[in-house]
């Protein structure tokens, strides 16, 4: 079938224009980023360089805090054209709610660009900022968590606010529920939050109020509030996630058993290459390696300390013998330098007495200690749990 040439002439034009419109499209689209308003030139349709193109404009009028708003007026023109080429671009919003004074209008202007887009960082740090002005701590949350998922890397920025709500009474409430873990960037929170004394405690209350909470968020508040030197507290949160190896009323007579689930509380364990300690908890003994040249503290916890004297019971299979000796137990009350005990290892079954120490601090630290030196063989075997006799 033949074509006419009138026919083919209008086909050849339009197949041309269209190859252009294509090519000013994706030139348009690449400049969009780098080159916003060249961008906007090759392609007026561009909403997307018209959005760049508004906030460019905004942000080389801003210098100070006090130059937003009228810098967001002087952009709202461009704002306005770049909404109504492309009614989904976020930042279009930002600049236009930036714009108004009244902050019902502007709450409006957030909603709407907020049913449309919530993945932009812009908008979603406007809808954040409104949320804390009003006090809406528990929708802050829920606009925290949309920023994170999707902008990990904000955690510096957005993590400062939230440990900030944590020491409010009024805010600490609503930020309870990042004990969840329901999100990723919780662990992180968790772990940011607990290096900050002041939050700390505000997160052991909203801890303290629930039955059940994921044994990492337990031990994470539990390090925290030991390094913050909040141990009573600490104790509290040990003893609601681990109430099975709480003795109430202080130590007694019985057995330290080797779990390691919530130290400091439960054995902080040494787990080094060459030095480690490591519960065996089907033979509930703790099984020790020193190499040669190595040492430091093996095992530690805190218990609490009893009102009377008593002695620590030890039985091991420690070799070789002679470098028995080399392990010791050390007692002392946490954070002070001064040992009240440092009794080596004996190579039979023995006991290392101990003064009464609930005196001096509610909370004793037990410590065994060892090192196998230079030159020496390696020291390696097993020690059964310690026993404690409280005595008169």
């Amino acid at each position: 079938m033949s074509v006419q040439p009138a026919r083919l002439i209008a086909i050849v034009i339009g197949t041309v224009a269209l190859a252009g419109l294509l090519f000013l499209q994706a030139a348009s689209s690449a400049l969009t980023r780098k080159q916003p308003f060249y961008a906007a030139q090759l392609m007026p349709l561009n909403g997307a360089a018209l959005e760049q193109k508004a906030i460019r404009q905004f942000q080389a009028r801003v210098t100070t805090a006090d130059d937003i708003a009228p810098a967001a007026k002087l952009s709202a023109a461009a704002a306005m054209a770049a909404f109504e080429r492309d009614p989904l671009s976020p930042k279009s919003f930002a600049i236009l709610a930036l714009a108004k004074d009244d902050p019902v209008a502007k709450r409006n202007v957030l909603e709407a660009g907020l049913k449309l887009n919530r993945r932009d960082l812009m908008l979603q740090s406007l809808v954040l900022q409104d949320q804390v002005s009003r006090k809406d701590y528990s929708n802050t949350l829920s606009t925290l968590d949309d920023i994170l998922r999707v902008h990990p890397e904000q955690n510096t920025t957005f993590f400062p606010i939230l440990i900030e709500a944590l020491k409010s009474d009024d805010a600490a409430e609503a930020v309870g529920g990042i004990l969840d873990r329901g999100s990723d960037w919780h662990d992180r929170f968790l772990d940011a939050a607990a290096r900050d004394r002041d939050a700390l405690p505000n997160l052991a209350k909203l801890r303290l109020r629930r039955d059940n909470v994921d044994a990492e968020t337990d031990r994470r508040l539990i390090r925290g509030l030991v390094a913050g030197g909040r141990i009573e507290q600490a104790y509290l949160v040990y003893a609601r996630a681990n109430p099975g190896g709480v003795q109430q009323g202080g130590l007694a007579s019985g057995r330290l058993d080797w779990a390691n689930n919530f130290p400091p509380f439960d054995w902080l364990l040494a787990d080094e290459g060459g030095f480690r300690a490591d519960f065996v908890g089907e033979e509930n003994r703790l099984e020790v390696y020193l190499r040669s040249g190595k040492g430091g503290v093996l095992a530690e916890r805190l218990v609490e300390a009893p009102s009377r004297p008593f002695s620590v019971g030890i039985n091991h299979t420690l070799t070789p013998p002679p470098q028995v000796k080399d392990l010791r137990l050390q007692v002392s009350c946490p954070g002070a330098e001064e040992l009240v005990v440092d009794q080596p290892f004996s190579v039979r079954p023995g006991e290392i007495s101990i003064p009464a120490m609930a005196s001096r601090c509610q909370f004793v630290k037990i410590v065994i200690y060892g090192r196998s030196w230079s030159g020496k063989p390696a020291i390696r075997g097993q020690i059964a749990p310690l026993t404690i006799r409280i005595r008169e």
